[in-house]
């Protein structure tokens, strides 16, 4: 009984959610802005805004929504309140997964499998990093777990996206 009252208030607050969404979702015209990209103010925190409630969360660690960052970075994720494991058999362990991200793609709803192209990322392996080279400008990161068989979790903590800005190289 308590499980399917664990499992009906879920459900109810992620109903609530997506009925509140278009409340808080972003507007106008500047380049800070990202609402050609429908996410809402609250979906690109900072990156490291410490979980309150022990709810399982993902983030990036040490880089901040609109940061400057230069074209090589090495991307370092983390989780909290959550198993990071290798994809091994393809078995579902509840409460574990592993990394995907998406560079310049729009995190996926609950329960999508993540596609094995581009813009995506796999991190099966269970690793919590990678180095990247970025064109100059603007790009957006969407850093998501996916369960043994990369389908996408319904947590809302689960996925964080931010934007980043990457800076010109000199000129030497």
């Amino acid at each position: 009984m308590l499980l399917d009252l664990a499992k009906n208030r879920h459900s109810l607050t992620l109903v609530a959610a997506l009925l509140l969404l278009p409340l808080g979702a972003c507007g106008g015209g500047s380049d800070d802005d990202h609402a050609d990209h429908g996410h809402a103010e609250g979906d690109m925190d900072h990156a490291e805004e410490a979980a309150d409630d022990g709810a399982p969360r993902v983030y990036f660690v040490d880089l901040e929504n609109h940061a400057t960052i230069p074209s090589l970075i090495n991307l370092q994720f983390a989780a909290e309140n959550f198993i990071i494991e290798p994809v091994g058999d393809g078995a579902i362990n509840e409460g574990a997964g592993h990394y995907h991200i998406a560079i310049d793609g729009e995190c996926l709803e609950p329960g999508i499998v993540i596609p094995t192209a581009d813009p995506w990322i796999h991190f099966g392996d269970g690793s919590d990093s990678i180095e990247l080279e970025l064109s100059p400008g603007e790009h957006y990161l969407c850093l998501q777990i996916g369960d043994g068989e990369h389908r996408t979790l319904d947590e809302p903590g689960l996925s964080q996206y931010i934007m980043v800005h990457v800076e010109e190289e000199a000129a030497e």
